[in-house]
């Protein structure tokens, strides 16, 4: 039978524990990229209320209930809590530790695993790892009489160092070997790209909270209101305070820097919190302070250990849940005060070993298990996003969602890839941050020089038009309508078609200017050059080769056509009239020929000339092929 009090405590140390899931998601997002950071945030909370259902329909019972020969428990699924409250006071503390075993992967394990696939495994790692090892170490917590396995060999792990957070590190090794690094972490030479958070004073926030959190972690873990839980605060507080300590000082000195590294502080106290967990209850301040030194040591070396295996944790949870989770665990056979050892009828050597077997026992169930559950299911379902997806981000991907800096970045890189300001669309502000302030200013950069840029292309494009149009005409001048026949030969020749050429010039032209002025022969050459364009198919081309002189290419048409199209077309000039003399007719000579294999435009031309003359010499106003 519990007491009012023994019922307040559980529940208010639930309740303080409840928010390492908000310490969690911030501590996650802050260590990622913004464009991942609301799948992070995402997977946090649906990973808790995941993991609560799971641990109601399957892991309570596999853990706390009756035991099958100290391996798992029998009975309790679907837990009830009708006739027994201290069960659903008791359902609700170990519900938020299953939550917090839960979400240790999912930091490990960003920026490119799939919503769906990571639910799975947290389902899995709620309903089945966690429990069926907490039975093993935890099994009588509820029913007396009721041990698993490591319990009876004399397993202590008073919080879950390596119950709660070895089994989440290792689940989160075998993730991260499963779906692999992030895109530019490792490059084909060995080097080590960092890829640094978006907001480190949100992770830093996201620590704060862990670290009061983990008081009713440690603290609520008596689950009875007593005065021991003033040594397991005050152990909590400087494991965690030296972890920090120590890697400072440890990043000061080797990082490439020689700075202290934010990450590097961050993970040090972290680890120094994992590491008293074991055993909060059973050391003295002088082995918290020992073990938060080493959990500093080992969190910062260990994190370079996974780097030189080209193994990628987003957030450096294996190091801190996994390793220093190991540590804990065996530290607490190392520095167990003496009168446990005696209470325990033990000795300190056998304690160690004991712990080790304990230790050696999650990795081997968590970390083989997860493994081979994770390679089936991606072998039938890939866990990892592709490609395209992890480099536009998890936020879109994912969930359709966005923000002001991920739209801030998608326009820059869309800017830098087309070379030109013309697709950046305007980002939606954000109002009253930094950000929004940011996006502010680049709006009204964009706009202006999008404006500019549009006057340039349209002098480039009129530049671009007078460098290929005859200035009397508009029709391609000589330069231009050379080029294309040129091109027209190379197709034609390449995919084995015909191609007509027609040269034409205007029959005593020089009569029209000395007789009735510049003028006058600058409207003919402009009305015919008018006529011919309308007449000819879109496919065809017409340009002023030189005075009086043009050339018309027929893409795709033999001689034959191309003469009577020369023929119709001399017939309609003929019947023009003109102001300057209502009878004057004027007429076209012309030469058609069609392309011959190997020839280059310059012999075609040749050839058109040559038949040009040839009309004139017959007594002009005719066409010659």
């Amino acid at each position: 039978m519990k007491n009012t009090g023994d019922y307040l405590w559980v529940i208010i140390s639930a309740m303080v524990i409840f928010l390492m899931q908000p310490g969690f998601m911030a501590l996650e997002t802050g260590l990622t990229r913004a464009k991942n950071s609301i799948n992070v945030a995402i997977k946090n909370m649906s990973d808790f209320i995941l993991s609560v259902a799971a641990f109601w329909f399957f892991g309570f019972g596999l853990m706390f209930g009756e035991s099958c020969n100290g391996l798992f428990g029998t009975t309790d699924f679907f837990v009830d809590f009708e006739f027994n409250d201290w069960k659903a006071a008791f359902f609700i503390f170990q519900a938020v530790f299953v939550g917090t075993a839960a979400t240790i992967d999912s930091g490990a394990v960003a920026e490119r695993a799939k919503f769906s696939t990571y639910l799975l495994m947290s389902f899995i790692t709620s309903a089945f790892i966690y429990p069926v090892f907490g039975h093993w170490a935890w099994g009588d917590f509820f029913y007396k009489n009721n041990s698993g396995w490591l319990q009876d060999l004399g397993f202590l792990d008073f919080a879950g160092s390596t119950v709660v957070h070895s089994i989440g590190g290792w689940v989160s090794l075998a993730g991260v070997i499963i779906i692999g690094p992030r895109i530019g972490r490792f490059t084909a030479d060995g080097k080590v790209n960092k890829i640094r958070g978006h907001n480190l004073v949100f992770a830093y926030l996201g620590v704060f909270i862990l670290f009061f959190a983990w008081f009713g972690f440690n603290c609520g873990s008596t689950l009875t209101a007593s005065s021991v839980i003033a040594n397991i605060f005050a152990n909590t507080m400087i494991s965690a305070s030296f972890g920090g300590i120590t890697s400072l000082f440890i990043s000061w000195k080797f990082s490439k820097n020689h700075l202290p590294e934010p990450e590097s502080i961050i993970n040090g106290i972290l680890g120094g919190l994992v590491g008293i967990t074991a055993g909060c209850f059973y050391v003295n301040e002088v082995g918290a302070l020992v073990i938060g030194v080493v959990s500093g040591f080992i969190v910062y070396f260990g994190s370079i250990l996974l780097e030189k295996l080209k193994i990628d944790d987003a957030v450096g949870a294996i190091p801190v849940h996994g390793f220093a989770g190991v540590w804990g665990t065996i530290a607490t056979g190392i520095f167990i005060q003496e009168k446990y050892l005696i209470e325990f009828d033990t000795t300190r050597l056998h304690q160690i070993l004991i712990q080790i077997i304990g230790a050696l026992a999650a990795f081997v169930w968590a970390f083989g298990l997860s493994f081979l559950l994770m390679k089936l299911i991606n072998h039938f379902y890939p866990m990892r996003v592709s490609r395209e997806h992890e480099e536009i981000g998890l936020n879109i991907a994912e969930h359709g969602a966005s923000s002001s800096i991920l739209e801030l970045s998608s326009s820059v890189r869309t800017i830098i890839e087309n070379k030109n300001f013309k697709n950046a669309g305007r980002i939606e502000v954000e109002q009253g941050t930094e950000i929004g302030e940011l996006t502010t200013y680049f709006n009204s950069m964009v706009n202006e020089l999008k404006t500019k840029e549009e006057a340039v292309d349209e002098v480039l494009k009129s530049l671009h038009k007078m460098a290929v149009t005859d200035g009397l005409t508009q029709i391609s001048n000589r330069k231009n309508i050379l080029e294309i026949l040129e091109k027209e030969i190379e197709r034609a020749r390449r995919y084995h078609l015909k191609l007509s050429l027609l040269l034409f010039d205007i029959d005593y032209f020089k009569k029209v200017n000395d007789n009735f002025g510049h003028l006058s022969g600058d409207e003919v050459l402009k009305r015919i050059t008018r006529e011919v364009d309308n007449a000819i198919r879109k496919s065809d081309y017409i340009g002023r080769y030189g005075g009086e002189e043009f050339l018309v290419i027929m893409p795709e048409t033999e001689a034959e056509k191309a003469c009577l199209f020369a023929n119709r077309i001399k017939d309609d000039i003929e019947r023009l009239r003109w102001n300057f003399g209502t009878d004057y007719v004027i007429t076209i000579s012309g030469g058609v020929v069609e392309n011959l294999a190997e020839e280059d435009y310059v012999h075609m031309i040749h050839r058109a000339d040559e038949l040009l003359y040839l009309a004139k010499e017959k007594g002009r106003n005719r066409i010659e092929a």
